[in-house]
């Protein structure tokens, strides 16, 4: 009987995974060469008026063989294609299909007119979009009507502003292509403080230099605003401006009396403060930023001002506040907030590209 060597079926197998391993990877990148090639010839067949074979020779790549970079010039190639072809149908139906596939794309300014005329019959701006937002605020008491424990022609009063922040979510839709509104939610931390500064000795008094109220308070805002958009390059800049309403979740005071600019400061206790502040504020709005759009969605930067329109000290509870006034020798001014804010994003945003009807 003939003998048979037994195998090894190792030394066998590693080769071939070998070559299976080399194949799978070397033929995507040979593929993409290939393809990248293809955008080249199909530019120069453009070049020179041999539009008619452009789509058939670009067809192949599309679906994976294309850089992200690479599918966006072959869709240009293809619908320009169509439209010097007088294929209107099919020039539509792929920048249809362009503008879902990359719905935050910008004009460029090498554009051709005809692509651009075609993709401004479109809507091209989001239908809507849902983003979270944060950053920080710097607070503003203003004074609208002055009050102290001291006489009044004695004292010098002035206010100072401090930093806190705010986070929040938004929806966000388009009425048209420059206009967009917008409803927020925001949880913020508000704090300022109040000061008296004694600056004639008063009799009855142990001694006071100056008592300091510093205020931290926390409330939810609902903002509603409307922008107006106009582009520089690929930045989309804005104004805003709308209303707030805002009601008060927690407050509390920490006044500090100086008997002399020598000695620090004396803390008395933290007061819980909300029952002497009304329950609902409100605000106008002005707003100006920056939206810079990233795939599927934008990027914002935008400095706010919310100007406080009404006064938020309860008048019928302040003189009700004994620690604070007869301890802390402390009272409420009538006072509305001037909030600034600093505030960075994400807004993730749906679209729905369609043909407008001709104007």
């Amino acid at each position: 009987m003939p003998s048979f060597q037994s195998a090894k079926p190792g030394v066998t197998a590693i080769p071939i995974l070998l070559v299976i391993f080399m194949v799978s990877f070397l033929a995507p990148a040979y593929s993409q060469d290939d393809c990248g090639t293809k955008i080249q010839e199909a530019q120069k067949f453009y070049d020179q008026g041999m539009i008619e074979d452009i789509p058939s020779m670009l067809a192949p790549c599309m679906a994976d063989g294309f850089t992200r970079l690479q599918r966006i010039e072959a869709y240009k190639l293809i619908v320009l294609s169509y439209l010097f072809d007088d294929n209107q149908f099919d020039a539509e139906r792929t920048m249809l299909e362009f503008l879902k596939k990359f719905p935050e794309y910008e004009i460029m300014p090498n554009d051709p007119v005809e692509f651009v005329y075609l993709f401004e019959s479109y809507r091209t701006s989001s239908v809507f979009s849902f983003g979270v937002t944060t950053g920080l605020t710097l607070t503003d008491p203003r004074v609208i009507e002055p009050y102290s424990v001291f006489d009044m022609r004695k004292v010098s009063q002035k206010t100072t502003m401090r930093t806190g922040f705010h986070v929040g979510v938004g929806i966000g839709r388009y009425i048209n292509r420059r206009i967009f509104i917008n409803l927020e939610f925001n949880f913020a931390e508000n704090r300022y403080s109040f000061t008296d500064e004694i600056i004639t000795p008063l009799s009855g008094i142990d001694g006071i230099n100056s008592v300091t109220y510093t205020e931290y308070m926390y409330k939810a805002e609902l903002p509603l605003s409307i922008a107006y958009e106009f582009n520089l390059k690929k930045i989309h800049y804005f104004v805003r401006t709308g209303i707030s309403f805002a009601t008060i979740t927690s407050a509390t005071g920490l006044a500090s009396r100086k008997y002399s600019d020598e000695m620090p400061a004396i803390t008395g206790e933290s007061i819980d403060v909300q029952d002497y502040r009304k329950d609902l504020l409100y605000g106008a709005i002005v707003g100006t930023g920056m939206r810079y759009k990233v795939p599927r969605g934008v990027l914002t930067l935008e400095f706010r001002a919310n100007i406080g329109l009404n006064n938020i000290v309860n008048p019928d509870s302040r003189f009700k506040n004994h620690q604070q006034i007869f301890k802390s020798y402390y009272i409420d001014d009538d006072f509305s907030l001037n909030v600034f804010s600093l505030s960075a994003g994400y807004y993730f945003s749906f679209y729905s590209p369609k043909k407008q009807a001709d104007k």
